[in-house]
């Protein structure tokens, strides 16, 4: 696909960034803070899901795939917020290195 069609970023996201506080003991308190806004597709990836324990029992934690216009800002330290839901972000490739599409490889956060 050489360029991204505009009907396709049907999706408004926003890019939240990790602010770290110390929390008194040594450690820190990571919170996410809103650092703008994008259009994006979001479609759900069924391979390369990772399995995980949660409760005693295996759960599939699933993949999706974010295709948007290329930005500079977006690394595996941010979340994306879509509709209720909070994603974060595992890779971020720039597919053709043109700086025209960037691909990123998501995974839903459940609180």
């Amino acid at each position: 696909m050489a360029d991204l069609p505009l009907g396709r970023l049907r999706r408004r996201a926003a890019l939240l960034r990790p602010r770290e506080t110390p929390d008194g003991t040594g450690g820190v308190v990571r919170a996410f803070e809103p650092a703008g806004h994008l259009w994006c597709s979001l479609d759900g990836v069924t391979a390369g899901s990772d399995e995980r324990e949660h409760a005693d029992r295996r759960d599939l934690a699933a993949r999706f795939r974010a295709e948007m216009r290329w930005r500079g800002d977006v690394d595996g330290t941010c979340r994306f917020a879509i509709g209720g839901r909070s994603f974060a972000v595992l890779s971020a490739v720039d597919p053709d290195g043109r700086r025209r599409r960037l691909v990123c490889t998501l995974q839903e956060v459940t609180p």
